[in-house]
């Protein structure tokens, strides 16, 4: 069975209740099919990973080199902002690299006419800033819509050191983040956040548009070492 590294941030939490929307998180082997080992990276939180801390790098190669010695055949992150060290953990390793569903942003507009935008949904749309859209390769940035979850009682909850929040307010306030872009002529939807692989089936049935998230963009990567 192959096997998944996961980078991990080292902010903890806890999900109250249930509910048939929320689903298994990125990190979860029965999504791929293979196995997944866990790495926490060492000072990586996301007060400092999504505003891009440059001295979260190390700590990220690393992990990652750790990973490797482990066994893994490939590596993701559960953090969308990691994909500001993209670069220097694959340079790192000799396993493929993919830290953020934000990879798949230069494809995917490509994949929808050119009068269309796509919806991006972060956990903080004031970090996903210029650097990130340029070195992504993204050429054309007025054709992203992007919204954050920044003011919502889920951006405190992933930002605690050990959170608790109940799943029904997690689906309200993605909720809300949704119906944001019903006034916008948006072709598809990308879900930068690795929480929002939890509820992107209930996305997709609300907007009736593509939708991918981070464990999509996993589970190519494991498809691609096979």
């Amino acid at each position: 069975m192959k096997k998944i590294g996961v980078l991990s941030l080292s902010n903890n939490g806890t999900y109250i209740g249930e509910h048939p929307d929320f689903g298994s998180s990125v990190a979860d082997s029965g999504r791929y099919g293979a196995a997944t080992i866990c790495k926490g990276v060492r000072g990586a939180w996301a007060h400092n990973v999504v505003p891009g801390d440059p001295t979260c790098e190390a700590g990220y190669v690393q992990a990652a080199q750790d990973l490797v010695q482990d066994g893994v055949d490939c590596i993701i992150s559960d953090c969308g902002f990691s994909v500001r060290y993209q670069q220097a953990i694959a340079a790192a390793v000799s396993v493929p690299v993919s830290t953020s569903s934000l990879l798949l942003l230069p494809a995917l507009l490509r994949n929808i006419p050119e009068n269309q935008s796509i919806g991006v949904i972060t956990a903080d749309s004031r970090h996903l800033d210029n650097e990130i859209i340029e070195n992504l390769g993204v050429t054309n940035p007025s054709r992203l819509v992007i919204e954050g979850l920044e003011g919502t009682e889920t951006y405190d909850y992933m930002w605690a050191e050990d959170g608790r929040i109940h799943v029904d307010k997690v689906i309200s306030d993605i909720d809300d983040i949704v119906s944001r872009f019903s006034t916008k002529h948006i072709g598809a939807i990308l879900c930068e956040c690795t929480i929002l692989v939890r509820v992107s089936p209930r996305i997709r049935r609300l907007t009736r548009l593509p939708v991918f998230d981070a464990a999509m963009n996993a589970a190519l990567l494991v498809a691609a070492v096979g």
